[in-house]
């Protein structure tokens, strides 16, 4: 007989009725890690996935943008946001007078059609300076050499591919922010999958690098959406 609830002793369930299972070891289970997309979050893939642009490495990184201004405007307070320390070089672009009352910081320079191009250096986390980043809406290229550092990134604005630059023929990733721009990631990597980069829906902007093209919807803060009006 069964004792009940309270009698100090278990209820026993009858499970001779349930299947049995025979578990593999552990060396025979194949585990896959699905390891989240990690630097300057953009936003979701088609898949739903996390998308992001892995600016802030140990190494000097290349970031070449082609398109509206605005999206350059959005990285910038995101990567203030993250505590970089950002230089913008730019020629008369009003989001940035946008950006400087938004977040009036010291850890933003803003150079309008600065004379000669600056110098960066930037240290590691720990270090007491922080991730230093470069960005330029600019219509001239900058060399490649700029910004060649740990932790140090250059981002270049441009309405249209430049030609025969050595900084875009170098570059680690694209941000492409319209329909349009499929052949220069295809220049860039030469791969198939760039004609995505083509068939972008409202809201959404690519990301190419040498893994791929990736339409990524590109979602705004209520902050950012102030800053480029």
């Amino acid at each position: 007989m069964t004792e009940g609830i309270g009698s100090g002793t278990a209820a026993v369930p009858d499970v001779s009725g349930l299947p049995s299972v025979r578990w593999p070891s552990p060396m025979q289970v194949d585990l896959v890690a699905d390891v989240p997309a990690a630097g300057l979050f953009l936003g979701t893939d088609r898949a739903g996935r996390p998308a992001a642009l892995p600016i802030l490495q140990p190494r000097a990184v290349r970031v070449g943008m082609l398109g509206a201004p605005a999206v350059s405007a959005v990285l910038a307070y995101r990567l203030l946001a993250v505590g970089c320390q950002l230089t913008v070089i730019t020629y008369g672009t009003p989001y940035w007078a946008n950006l400087y009352t938004k977040v009036g910081t010291n850890r933003l320079a803003i150079f309008d059609r600065p004379s000669q191009w600056p110098t960066a250096a930037a240290g590691p986390p720990g270090s007491g300076q922080p991730p230093q980043v470069l960005l330029l809406d600019y219509p001239t290229p900058p060399p490649r050499w700029l910004g060649e550092g740990p932790w140090c990134a250059v981002i270049h604005a441009s309405a249209a591919l430049p030609p025969e630059s050595e900084f875009w023929s170098a570059v680690d990733a694209m941000l492409l922010t319209g329909p349009g721009y499929a052949a220069a990631a295809a220049w860039r990597w030469r791969r198939p999958d760039a004609a995505q980069a083509d068939e972008l829906r409202p809201g959404e902007i690519a990301l190419a690098d040498k893994d791929g093209t990736r339409p990524v919807t590109f979602p705004l803060a209520q902050a950012e959406r102030e800053i480029v009006g």
